[in-house]
């Protein structure tokens, strides 16, 4: 009897234990959830199709035929897109992304960005209906109703096409509307922007003219070449001046004018001598181990110092041809004379970069400035604005 509770008991136990011990459950495996097209609409080069989402559901994406909005459109442009390759449009809560994975193309967009676009979409159609409203209006009650021929402006539009592939594209009329409706547009936004604006579009044109100017200082080109180059740039290349003054249709005798004046922003005259890049500023004298003036620099500066003397002693007559030719009232005192010419890199290390600073240095009435010294003015110069604009 004791025995037969003995086995009785042992039994009662084996079951507790196997009660109590769980097996463990395998994870099931994530499934890719998705709807298939089936819309008639969709054509029958998408049907089939499947739109996969992550998370819920999103609203307006049918169970029964995979109809969304927008959706037709972008299955067709990432059709376009990835032609033959395997893709998998997928709709989110909240990534929009585009990633191979698994040897599969997956574009990820998000239902905000999808919200976005349908709202886009009611805003160009309501103004695209009331135009059209105003326009049949105007012509079926024309005692009653007008319409501007001016069309409604559809928002976004500008955004999509305002680049700078358009600027070769653009007509006489398009540059005439462009530059009368600037203006108006500009003056509506605040300073800040307008600064902004300002420092774009320079900054974008000093860019250029700095790339050309040291592509080409690397040239062979003619002293007459860079006479009209620098003629036509130096207003925006050196900050400080005012206004070009070209050779001065004047004459007193047979007395030679400078062929080229620079007015400064506070009135005053400079004297501009331009000679080329690769011009050789500087000799060597190796029985006493100096660098001197190489003589054409040395006739350079014999020429300017006439100038200055001349354009000194004939001041009245300087000072009324350019206010009657150009309108600006000069302080003709004794005009500075600048001589552009050659290039220090091309300097040898040391001893010829001392003797030019000090040959420069004896020159009291006249400035140097290299053609590399000019180039690295004008980088720095896009720098601080480009540092100012951000």
């Amino acid at each position: 009897m004791a025995s037969r509770k003995k086995v009785a008991k042992k039994k009662i136990l084996k079951k507790a234990v196997k009660k109590t011990v769980k097996k463990p459950v395998p994870k099931k495996k994530k499934e890719d959830k998705y709807v298939v097209v089936s819309n008639k609409g969709y054509g029958n080069a998408l049907k089939g199709i499947k739109i996969y989402y992550e998370g819920k559901m999103p609203k307006g994406l049918s169970k029964e035929d995979g109809s969304i909005s927008f959706g037709k459109h972008i299955l067709e442009a990432l059709k376009r897109k990835f032609g033959n390759e395997r893709f998998r449009w997928i709709i989110t809560p909240e990534e929009d992304s585009i990633k191979f994975e698994r040897g599969i193309q997956r574009i990820r967009t998000s239902q905000k960005t999808l919200k976005r676009m349908g709202d886009t979409l009611r805003d160009r159609t309501r103004d695209i209906k009331n135009d059209t409203v105003a326009n049949f209006f105007s012509i079926v009650y024309p005692s009653h109703f007008t319409h501007s021929s001016t069309p409604v402006y559809v928002a976004g539009t500008l955004s999509h096409m305002l680049n700078g592939e358009i600027i070769p594209r653009l007509s006489a009329e398009d540059r005439e509307a462009m530059n009368t409706f600037l203006p108006d547009y500009i003056a509506s936004e605040s300073l800040n922007t307008v600064n902004l604006l300002k420092a774009g579009a320079q900054i974008k044109t000093l860019k250029e003219l700095a790339t050309n100017l040291e592509k080409a200082l690397d040239g062979t080109y003619s002293e007459g070449w860079w006479q009209t180059y620098i003629k036509g740039n130096i207003l925006i290349i050196q900050q400080g001046y005012i206004s070009a003054i070209e050779k001065m249709n004047v004459a007193i005798g047979g007395t030679k004018y400078p062929d080229f004046m620079l007015v400064t922003h506070d009135n005053y005259l400079d004297i501009l001598e331009i000679k080329k890049p690769n011009t050789q500023l500087l000799k060597y004298d190796a029985g006493r181990k100096n660098y001197y003036w190489d003589p054409e620099i040395a006739k350079a500066i014999i020429q300017v110092e006439n100038y200055i003397e001349f354009v000194q002693h004939q001041a009245d007559v300087v000072r009324n041809y350019i206010r009657d030719t150009y309108g600006i009232e000069l302080k003709v005192v004794r005009p500075r004379g600048i001589i552009l010419a050659g290039d220090t890199r091309k300097f040898s290390p040391g001893k010829e970069r001392d003797d030019f600073r000090l040959l420069c240095q004896s020159t009291k009435n006249i400035v140097f400035v290299t053609y590399d010294e000019l180039l690295s003015r004008l980088q720095n110069y896009i720098k601080v604005l480009e540092d100012h604009s951000k």
